[in-house]
């Protein structure tokens, strides 16, 4: 009961300080409560009341001029525009600032007058106007985030102007407007102002800009009753269209609002739908209204209707373009590939030949590559099977990026198990004709053979898998193999020599072959080389090669000199004996192989004295190189004791490091040697070699230990490690920057590969790693970007 009594007083209290609260306004400003009067009968309404006598039009003027403010040209407020006897005015009201000189007039203010008798006008209402920020027209321009702390200052508005008979009822619209220089190029911005003459309001409804000089105006784009208001934003070939609605909303002195049509939130929750949204929402709007054209229910929606008109709007644009008869042939491509017309844009493509026309192409995408990128991947999102659009995104990227980063982006389409494999070679087709508009040619053919890999002996050679200079199926082999999309491996019918006939070789080894094609000379053998790296005369390369993709018209004998075999096609097979003696023989290259990535050589050579033992050969990895691939590199020994001595601060740095590995490995006990001075003292002989891996111009320490060598200590207390794990005695390499970090260790990170030597590869770079694993060999350098070898 207590509560309802509150409720009640409280209730009451408000009643009466808000009658209070009009009764104040109604006798200092009656024309502040004016909007009462459409709740109220006709005989009780509150009479406007004149804050000033009638006055004539120029005396009203003469007025402003008195106040330093400078009266616009009045616009009577009647449906013809001019004065009928009984007609309101609106008048604008002009500023000049002081220290503007030219073109300074501009628009403070809007002022309604209504007729009192023929001739005399009393004031009505009034709206004071500041222009748009100047963040929101560059952003509106440039369609980017302009940061509005610096871009705060409000532009002028210098012009007004009544828009035309199409503007909706009820009321008058007004549109006022400037234009400002974005360097050469004017762009128009303006407000819309609505007078409602029932509850005399003025308001501004909108702001709006474009980066032309088009104004905006009143359409009719849904098929609505009412016009809908456009701003046209459209730049080059590139359509955009603001379209608002008249909406109603509760609000008593001026009940209707302009919406804009958005596109970001689909009217209807279909696939079908949202992907049209998506693909309009990117600049593809002819697929998108076919897609909607294909969903031909809108469930009477109006939202859906005014979104599809929307597009539609934009898509009469496109199409009109991609029809037209364009003189430069560059811009017809590119208004085929705004209205998504890809497969017409890439027939047009392939009539190019060398030449200016060509170089606009590519021009072309140079410029619009990252609007035409966008297209293409959202095109692929919805059609992730479509060819041609993957075609035109690899040729967009391949312009921007080149051709390795065009292959990669298709790469992630072969990962996608859902869609058809990508066609690399007729793709490959077009990176080819591309790489001729931009004057690319394959490396030079005259620079010898810098190839490094891994051999293997092999049984049998199916000479369809390779191809061989002055081969009569070449070319057509090239065109087979260049495309990684292929899931045969090279060299599928070699196999590797068991055990059984390689302790049974004679001096005519029962793996050597002869065929039409591939002759093996006698007492030679098959070696079949895995190539990981090699330098094609401008570069080197890694594998694997999936991103190394020769033009598909390069012949057998293009792509045999494109490896410098066409110079040098002698090859070292080399191995290390058990007394880490290398052994090695020299091999020479008869045939080549390239599919999905993989890139192998197939050398006939003798057989490597290591392989009279069936062991050996099973167990041994086999480096192949060419003689100007790699020079060895034997750096500088000296004891870590005589290291200590000149850089004492390098070896403390070190031995903690060195300490751990050796505890975590089982090599040393926790707790032995436990002080730096005692193991110093310990491993003082141990031979460490000084060679620079880095690139600063200083030397790092490189250590490997074998186990006849490790110091008694460790020795002693390790005896039973043997049958624990006999992988504990093989030699085992660390290397240490010139500060003591530890950049590589065969104890831990690196447990999984060895070193083998250290290799100059002949292009000014610091020494490379040639690191043996997993039966194959590799090359490591090391990356001051990452911080590692890779």
């Amino acid at each position: 009961m207590t509560l309802g009594s509150l409720a009640l007083l409280l209730t009451a209290s408000g009643v009466i300080v808000g009658g209070i609260w009009l009764a104040i306004l109604l006798m200092v400003n009656p024309n502040a409560v004016v909007w009462l009067n459409q709740y109220l009968p006709q005989w009780t309404r509150i009479p406007v009341s004149a804050a000033s006598p009638p006055k004539t039009l120029e005396a009203i003027q003469q007025e402003v001029r008195q106040s330093d403010l400078i009266p616009g040209e009045a616009l009577f407020l009647s449906k013809n525009g001019i004065d009928e006897g009984s007609t309101a005015l609106l008048l604008p009201i002009l500023k000049s600032p002081p220290a503007c000189q030219l073109d300074c007039e501009q628009i403070v203010e809007l002022r309604v007058y209504q007729p009192i008798q023929p001739g005399f006008y009393q004031l009505a209402t009034q709206l004071e106007i500041a222009g748009p920020e100047e963040y929101f027209v560059l952003s509106s321009l440039l369609n980017t985030q302009v940061d509005q702390a610096t871009e705060s200052r409000s532009l002028p508005l210098t012009k007004i102007s009544r828009f035309d008979d199409k503007a909706p009822e009820p009321g008058f619209w007004f549109n006022l407007s400037n234009q400002r220089l974005s360097g050469d190029t004017p762009m128009t911005y303006g407000q819309v102002v609505h007078y409602n003459p029932e509850q005399m309001h003025l308001s501004v409804m909108l702001q709006w800009t474009t980066p032309n000089e088009q104004s905006a105006s009143w359409q009719q784009v849904t098929g609505d009753a009412k016009s809908e208001f456009v701003v046209n934003q459209t730049v080059g070939l590139e359509p955009r269209f603001k379209v608002y609605q008249l909406r109603p909303r509760n609000f008593v002195p001026n009940p209707i609002v302009l919406e804009e049509i958005s596109l970001i939130q689909p009217a209807l929750d279909s696939p079908v739908f949202r992907n049209a949204l998506l693909l309009a929402r990117h600049g593809l709007w002819s697929p998108a209204l076919e897609l909607l054209q294909s969903q031909k229910k809108n469930n009477g929606s109006a939202t859906a209707q005014a979104q599809m008109d929307l597009i539609q709007l934009h898509a009469q644009v496109t199409q009109s373009q991609a029809k037209q008869a364009w003189a430069n042939p560059s811009s017809a491509i590119l208004a085929k590939l705004i209205d998504g017309r890809w497969a017409d844009a890439l027939l047009m493509f392939q009539s190019f030949v060398p030449g200016v026309q060509a170089q606009d192409i590519v021009t072309l995408i140079q410029t619009d590559s990252d609007s035409l990128l966008d297209r293409v991947e959202t095109a692929l999102k919805v059609n992730p099977d479509s060819v041609e659009v993957k075609a035109w995104g690899a040729l967009i990227v391949a312009v921007k990026q080149g051709r390795l980063k065009a292959i990669a982006w298709l790469g992630q389409f072969s990962q996608n198990s859902k869609t058809k494999p990508v066609n690399y070679s007729s793709i490959n087709e077009l990176l080819d004709r591309l790489d001729t508009f931009l004057g690319k040619k394959l490396p030079s053919n005259r620079h010898v053979s810098r190839i490094i890999g891994t051999a293997q002996p092999v049984l049998n050679v199916n000479p369809a898998d390779w191809l061989q200079p002055g081969d009569l199926n070449g070319e057509q082999g090239a065109q087979e193999q260049a495309s990684p999309n292929a899931t045969t491996t090279p060299g599928a019918s070699t196999n590797s020599p068991d055990a059984e006939n390689l302790a049974t070789l004679s001096p005519t080894p029962p793996f050597a072959q002869t065929s039409p094609t591939l002759q093996l000379e006698p007492l030679k053998v098959w070696y079949q080389v895995q190539v990981s790296a090699f330098h094609d005369g401008a570069r080197w390369w890694q594998a694997p090669f999936s991103n190394w993709l020769l033009p598909n018209s390069v012949s057998a004998q293009q792509m045999w000199n494109y490896l410098g075999l066409g110079m040098d096609s002698q090859i070292q097979i080399t191995v290390w004996n058990a007394e880490g003696r290398q052994e090695g023989i020299m091999a020479t290259v008869k045939a080549v192989s390239f599919k999905g990535g993989s890139l192998q050589l197939l050398a006939a050579g003798d057989v490597l004295p290591t392989f009279k033992t069936a062991d050996a050969a099973v167990k041994s990895s086999l480096l192949a190189y060419t003689d100007a691939a790699l020079e060895w590199i034997e750096p500088s020994s000296v004891t870590l004791s005589s290291l200590n001595e000149v850089q004492p601060e390098w070896v403390s740095a070190l031995l903690p490091t060195l300490r751990r590995e050796l505890v975590n490995s089982g090599h040393l006990k926790s707790g032995a040697l436990p002080s730096d001075a005692l193991l110093l003292k310990e491993m003082g002989q141990w031979s460490v070699r000084l060679v620079e891996l880095t690139g600063n111009n200083k030397p790092d320490a490189v250590f490997t230990l074998y186990e006849d060598r490790i110091f008694g200590a460790l020795k002693r207390q390790n005896d039973n490690r043997i049958v624990e794990n006999p992988e504990i005695f093989k030699p085992r390499t660390l290397i240490f920057a010139d500060d003591g970090l530890l950049l590589y260790s065969e104890f831990s990170q690196d447990a999984n590969t060895s070193l083998t030597a250290i290799a100059d590869l002949g292009d000014g770079s610091p020494g490379a790693l040639v690191l043996s694993g997993n039966n194959s060999y590799s090359l490591k350098r090391w990356s001051s970007e990452n911080q590692r070898f890779e």
